[in-house]
């Protein structure tokens, strides 16, 4: 459990931000294994007793990153597929949203390690993603009652190819084995799920 912040006013609290926004960005270009609480407070210039009046060890500050990090993108992401606009403007906004917001300030290697070092906290992250795709299944069902998506499509058969998939592109192994980003991903297998293969010609054709 985090432990009790310092009782130091607003001060300490932008201590204890300065902590997690550095690591957030050795995080992003180096992953969570490698990163220690040396680096981090040789970075910020304070003592590793500095650092541990904010946190009791570094999975702890991990935790709080995560925590946050979630806690900050989650509402957006859940918010947006149960809301009543368009579909297609649904659609288009949760991709831009995971890309550019989620899968672009998390790096495939932080996800790995995340899955290999914290359990409990990809867990979390897992049940996140249930919930996420749950109400991306319930909009592609409105989608078929009106009209935004084609009605030919067995959306028992369309739920179950998306239940297989995209755990496997979430996968960070699956990223890491062929040298892609999660971004390169998330940016690519959206344009393929909204829009297909085909160019626009071919599909008016």
């Amino acid at each position: 459990m985090p432990k009790e912040k310092p009782k130091e006013g607003g001060r300490g609290e932008k201590t204890r931000k300065k902590f997690l926004a550095y690591s957030d960005r050795l995080f992003f270009t180096r992953g969570l294994r490698k990163v220690t609480v040396e680096e981090i407070c040789a970075g910020l210039g304070v003592s590793k007793r500095t650092f541990y009046k904010y946190f009791s060890d570094r999975d702890e500050l991990v935790e709080v990153w995560f925590n946050g990090r979630l806690a900050e993108l989650a509402p957006q992401i859940i918010g947006n597929l149960n809301s009543r606009k368009p579909v297609s403007e649904i659609l288009e906004l949760h991709f831009d949203i995971l890309s550019k917001k989620f899968f672009g300030r998390i790096s495939t290697q932080m996800m790995a390690d995340i899955q290999t070092l914290m359990p409990e906290l990809w867990e979390r992250f897992e049940a996140f993603r249930r919930q996420g795709l749950q109400a991306t299944l319930e909009l592609i069902k409105r989608g078929q009652r009106s009209g935004a998506i084609r009605s030919d499509l067995d959306p028992e058969l369309l739920g179950t190819i998306i239940q297989a998939v995209v755990p496997i592109v979430a996968n960070p192994s699956f990223a890491l084995e062929r040298g892609f980003s999660l971004e390169q991903l998330t940016t690519n297998w959206p344009k393929i799920m909204l829009y297909g293969l085909l160019t626009q010609r071919r599909r008016e054709g």
